[in-house]
C-alpha cells in the first residue's frame, strides 16, 4: 500500500480499536442491557472492512480525468455497503431466531453512521480545493 493511501484510513484504524477497546471494557455493562458484544464487534469489522475498500476505490478513482467516474464511484460504494450491510444485518436476525440481540443491531447501525461520516471526512481530504 501506497503511504498516503495509509495516511488516510488511520482515523479508520484508530476508531476500529478504541471501539474495539471501548466495547471490551464495557462489556459487563452492555450485557444488562441486552447487548450481545460479539455482534456488535463483528459488525465493527465489517464496517471497518467494507469502509477500507470504499476508500480505496475513492483513492483510485480521485486521479481519473472523468468527474463522472468519481462520482460513480462514491454512489456504488454507498449503495454496495448499504445493501451488503442491511443483508447482513436481516441475515443476522433471521437465523439467530429467538437469540438474536435487537439492541446490538441498533448499536450496529450507530457505528454505520459513523464509519460513514468518518468516509466522508476522509473522502474531503482526498481533493482539497487550492
Amino acid at each position: 500500500m501506497n503511504k498516503e493511501y495509509r495516511t488516510l484510513i488511520r482515523p479508520l484504524a484508530i476508531f476500529f480499536f478504541l471501539s474495539i477497546a471501548f466495547l471490551v471494557a464495557i462489556q459487563h455493562k452492555l450485557e444488562l442491557y441486552k447487548i450481545d458484544v460479539a455482534v456488535v464487534v463483528v459488525a465493527n469489522l465489517f464496517l471497518f472492512v467494507v469502509s477500507l475498500v470504499n476508500i480505496y476505490f475513492q483513492w483510485k478513482n480521485i486521479n481519473n480525468p472523468n468527474p463522472n467516474a468519481v462520482i460513480r464511484g462514491v454512489m456504488a460504494a454507498t449503495f454496495i455497503k448499504l445493501f451488503v450491510l442491511g443483508a447482513a444485518a436481516i441475515i443476522y436476525l433471521l437465523a439467530a431466531g429467538a437469540n438474536r440481540s435487537v439492541n446490538a443491531v441498533f448499536v450496529s447501525m450507530g457505528l454505520y453512521i459513523f464509519y460513514t461520516w468518518l468516509e466522508v471526512k476522509i473522502s474531503l481530504r482526498l481533493n482539497p480545493k487550492k
